[in-house]
């Protein structure tokens, strides 16, 4: 994704949020100015189920997110890819870096308490329930094209909200659809990802959230192949069926449900 933060905030944007403190649990915090994401141009995904894959040894891992701080030596075991999800046109938007992409695990840990997020994106504000973090996006080479340099990890959680209701064309390396966006079934954080052992990724985008929605419409079940690469693993997915599309999103703040 590429960050485009409003004029104002200039070079400071990703400077000051790198230096704001990160809570140790979540704490009331209510609705406040966001930086500027540009939900038109920042990169949209559609995600697909990972039908056959070569399974890997787990990976454990640590995540540090805002809403949960894994400072203490909790861990994660990062095992076989759930989703594979790929840069989307939506209504005809052009996609700026078709190099980026995303594999999605499981990655699941509970919330102290359920949290009440206040968010915006393309389909307009609403205020989402988070009741605990589900899976992991990972950047993800495809077909020997460029490395994504520029997209976050992102952690998500399963959340509850409104629908949206809108029919949208989506067209992507597998297809083109005209599909109807329906309820918020993930909103993302960046987060810092630790290899257990190894090394630190941190975040690129601070401000830049993703929220993943349902998608209803026509399925297609016709098996494509993808070459890829990530920090977990080398492998070619066989993908299918469409499952979720994921937006750019501003979280405006968050506090306990």
């Amino acid at each position: 994704m590429r960050a485009r933060f409003a004029p104002i905030v200039g070079m400071l944007g990703l400077s000051v949020a790198a230096c704001e403190p990160r809570p140790t649990s979540p704490v009331a915090a209510g609705p406040k100015p966001a930086f500027q994401v540009d939900f038109t141009n920042e990169t949209h995904f559609r995600c697909y189920t990972v039908s056959q894959q070569t399974p890997q040894p787990a990976t454990a891992v640590t995540l540090s997110d805002q809403f949960i701080d894994f400072l203490r030596p909790d861990t994660l075991s990062i095992d076989e890819p759930l989703e594979f999800c790929a840069p989307t046109s939506k209504n005809g938007t052009a996609i700026a870096d078709t190099t980026e992409h995303l594999t999605m695990y499981g990655a699941a840990e509970p919330l102290d308490t359920a949290l009440s997020i206040s968010t915006e994106d393309q389909f307009g504000t609403r205020t989402l329930t988070a009741v605990g973090a589900r899976v992991l996006l990972v950047p993800t080479q495809k077909n020997a094209e460029a490395f994504p340099s520029n997209l976050n990890h992102d952690w998500c959680y399963a959340v509850t909200g409104p629908a949206v209701g809108e029919r949208v064309s989506l067209d992507d390396q597998f297809g083109s659809d005209t599909l109807r966006v329906e309820h918020p079934h993930y909103f993302c954080n960046p987060v810092e990802k630790s290899v257990v052992g190894g090394e630190t990724t941190g975040i690129v985008e601070p401000d830049v959230h993703l929220t993943c929605y349902d998608l209803h419409g026509p399925q297609r079940t016709r098996a494509q192949q993808a070459a890829i690469q990530n920090q977990f693993e080398t492998d070619t997915f066989t993908v299918t069926s469409w499952q979720l599309l994921c937006v750019p999103a501003a979280k405006l703040g968050f506090q306990p449900a």
